[in-house]
């Protein structure tokens, strides 16, 4: 299965992909060290901040990013998302992340993420009534 998802030296193993038809929504508490009301203000919007979480749980979508090989133990290298056009639904809420000064930096946040899967159809491969 990790050959049909290798690219950029890597050969991936997104959990959820097209090949078992699988799609997924997300539940996300968004903690962070800000005051209540500044998530905006300090750390940038919440949409960006989300786009690029979306972005790290996928596989890339091109090599332009990806400067490393793998290391040892990465081979195969498992990801949540073949694309995320497979996140069919997301939730966040966002609070605060209580940890002592000095644990954290100020911009520093803590992501908690229920995923739940779920298969969108069926493909002759795998419905053997087909």
């Amino acid at each position: 299965m990790c050959k049909q998802y290798a690219r950029c030296g890597y050969r991936f193993i997104p959990l959820v992909n097209d090949w078992f038809t699988a799609a997924c929504s997300l539940d996300i508490l968004f903690l962070r060290r800000d005051q209540p009301g500044s998530l905006i203000r300090s750390g940038g919007d919440i949409d960006n901040r989300i786009k690029i979480l979306f972005d790290a749980l996928r596989m890339p979508a091109t090599c332009d990013g990806v400067t490393e090989k793998p290391a040892s133990g990465e081979d195969p290298f498992f990801c949540l998302l073949e694309d995320d056009r497979l996140i069919t639904d997301f939730k966040v809420t966002t609070d605060r992340l209580l940890t002592p000064p000095g644990e954290t930096r100020e911009n520093d946040v803590k992501l908690i993420i229920h995923v739940k899967t779920q298969i969108v159809g069926l493909t002759n491969e795998f419905n053997p009534l087909l």
